[in-house]
């Protein structure tokens, strides 16, 4: 591929020749760059993949870096309630993101309420013994929709409860009734090592990692009922407190800061982590737009605090203190940006970026803890160019399966590139370990359970996850080796990510009838495949119970389109709310075939478990917080 680019870079110099004609001479050139790491010979690495590991407190195999994060992110290493300044609490310990409590004129602010209702349970019980006395709850402000599961704990007769007017819709679509909600969640299993070990070399060697409390505990959500009106800075009084509201589009749309002048301090989500802004994270999701990042950043720069209290750190007390950490973090992420865009004027498609960008390394080092430089690079280049690197032969390639078949064929078979990856595994370091990846990938491909295939990719994917600083590869490589050797369980049971994604991915019928209308309808819209639709069309309305207007559904050209209309077609449906969810589920049995019985025909459930297997999965559960989820 290098060799490509600088073929490809010698054309408009030669044609300038042409054109200018015999008579002038120009001379091209390559340009070098240095190759910012070579941790095995002459070949490339990210720096986040480190030479050296050490042993956790609980046994876990890790780096340096890895057992800094809980120190870096101020979350430390026991659940604890900190005193910030005068009426002002941080409750540190309970996850990843911290929560914090204000004492405003007319009652307590919670900011933030918690990963799940048991944490927040702990959490009110341990402020208010600190404190020797029960607090009142006037109001909660939440930053983003990720920590807001604990919100009944806290919701004290009369209090409000304030956020992002886009909040409870982006909180449903990664985790409520979607189509790909269950995608989402699996690869946050994935990434936060949610089943991993609890001790022993594959356990998570900080809290970066989620438990599977996280995943399955009760949730006390509720709506937000005074919101922030998006892309806004608003001043408003809460509690009694004056308050102003501003974007901090980090992890989040929806994601907001606080600014408190009556103590100069700033509350923010992400903003100012202990470790490097997570442009991209393994797991999915929306673009987040650096550009949004860093004209947010301007405004907490602007307000000169005293004291920052960002979710992902730890207190941050005086103005320069403050202002050095802010510019070390949105620094970051302008050079990440920066340095994409100027590998994109050189002609280098996202890897080859990936390769080249450099950042020093008193802003890379031991901040390389969460994410990895190298993705967000990637996630950037996308961002800004889409997925064409400019290889012609990606516009139209082989299948995966075919090129992996020829690509093997050459290689000398099976039995060669196996042997390769054994030896690969066998001569140890980043570079064979990779290469173990890359060969067992080809393998896989052609046969899933070649059972050596699969234990050499285990050995080196547990390799690669023990020697990466970044908490988020370590969690997908640990993934893919306790996944394949059946190490990865719950309550005794062997997890995949794929089996994972089906359980999550499949809404129960009593899922469906809390969800509104209009959720049930999208999900279903998703769900059409247009080979079953080919040559097809069906209309007919609805009116669901407990809405007073009529729904059309069209299926015409492959595509489901639902409208709000004025009247019944000839061909009508009034359906109960358990009526609707059975036709999401596929379990409707009308006595006769009819409009909606057609559509049903065309809808492809594959990705789903069979009706009433999640049910009785969650039957099983013995605890009631199990089952809440």
């Amino acid at each position: 591929m290098q060799n490509r680019r600088k073929f490809i870079q010698t054309i408009p110099v030669v044609g300038a020749g042409i054109l200018l004609g015999n008579n002038i001479t120009i001379e091209a050139t390559a340009q070098t760059q240095t190759v910012p790491n070579v941790p095995d010979g002459d070949s490339w690495g990210s720096p986040s993949l480190r030479g050296e590991t050490v042993v956790g407190p609980n046994g876990e195999v890790t780096t340096r870096a890895a057992l800094l994060a809980n120190e870096k992110w101020g979350i430390g290493d026991t659940k604890r309630i900190e005193r910030v300044t005068d009426g002002v609490y941080a409750m540190r310990g309970w996850g990843i993101g911290t929560s914090h409590a204000i004492e405003a004129p007319e009652g307590w602010i919670i900011i933030d309420t918690g990963d799940h209702t048991q944490a927040a349970t702990e959490m009110r019980a341990m402020l208010e013994k600190t404190l020797d006395r029960k607090v009142k709850v006037a109001a909660i402000l939440l930053t983003h929709w990720h920590y807001a599961n604990g919100i009944g704990v806290w919701l004290d007769p009369g209090a409000e409860v304030w956020g992002h007017e886009h909040l409870d819709r982006n909180r449903s679509s990664s985790s409520g009734i979607s189509v790909i909600s269950g995608t989402y969640q699996a690869r946050a299993v994935a990434q936060f090592g949610v089943f991993h070990p609890s001790s022993g070399p594959d356990a998570f060697p900080n809290k970066l990692g989620f438990t599977p409390e996280k995943m399955v505990g009760a949730s006390s959500y509720q709506p937000p009922t005074r919101l922030f009106e998006n892309d806004r800075v608003q001043d408003v009084v809460v509690a009694g407190e004056a308050v102003q509201v501003a974007p901090n589009r980090s992890d989040t749309p929806d994601s907001v800061g606080f600014y408190f002048p009556s103590k100069r301090m700033l509350v923010t989500n992400f903003m100012v982590p202990g470790g490097i802004y997570n442009v991209y994270s393994l797991r999915g999701g929306a673009y987040r737009t650096p550009a949004l990042f860093i004209q947010d950043a301007r405004w907490i720069e602007s307000k000169n605090a005293e004291i920052l209290l960002d979710l992902n750190s730890p207190t941050l007390k005086g103005k320069e203190a403050v202002r050095s950490a802010v510019q070390r973090s949105v620094d970051q992420v302008q050079l990440i940006h920066d340095q994409t865009l100027r590998q994109i004027a050189h002609g280098r498609d996202a890897r080859q970026a990936a390769e080249q960008v450099y950042m020093p390394s008193h802003q890379r080092g031991d901040w390389e803890n969460y994410g990895q430089v190298e993705s967000h690079v990637r996630q950037v280049w996308n961002g800004t160019m889409g997925w064409f690197g400019g290889d012609v032969y990606d516009i139209n390639p082989l299948s995966v399966n075919e090129e992996a078949a020829r690509t093997v064929k050459l290689m000398g078979g099976p039995g060669a590139v196996q042997k390769a990856a054994a030896n690969a595994i066998t001569e140890g370091g980043s570079t064979n370990w990779r290469w173990t990846l890359r060969l067992t990938s080809l393998l896989l491909e052609l046969d899933p359970a070649n059972a050596k295939a699969r234990q050499l990719r285990a050995a080196a994917s547990r390799q690669l996850g023990q020697h990466t600083s970044s908490a988020n590869a370590r969690g997908w490589y640990q993934t893919e080796a306790l996944q394949i050797e059946g190490g990865m369980q719950f309550k005794g049971t062997p997890l995949t990510i794929d089996a994972i994604r089906r359980f999550l991915g499949t809404p129960t019928a009593k899922a469906l009838t809390v969800a509104s209308v209009d959720e049930n309808l999208q999900f279903v819209r998703y769900l059409v495949d247009p080979r079953k639709a080919e040559g097809l069309s069906q209309t007919c309305t609805l009116a669901v119970e407990g809405e007073s207007f009529i729904r059309r559904l069209e299926l015409r050209n492959g595509v489901l389109v639902i409208s709000e209309v004025d009247a019944a077609a000839p061909a009508h449906f009034s359906l109960t709310r358990q009526e609707l969810a059975a036709f999401v589920l596929g379990t409707r049995t009308p006595a006769t075939a009819d409009a909606l019985s057609e559509i049903d025909k065309v809808l492809d459930r594959s990705h789903m478990l069979p009706p009433g297997t999640v049910e009785s999965v969650m039957a099983g559960m013995k605890s009631p917080a199990d089952s809440e989820q």
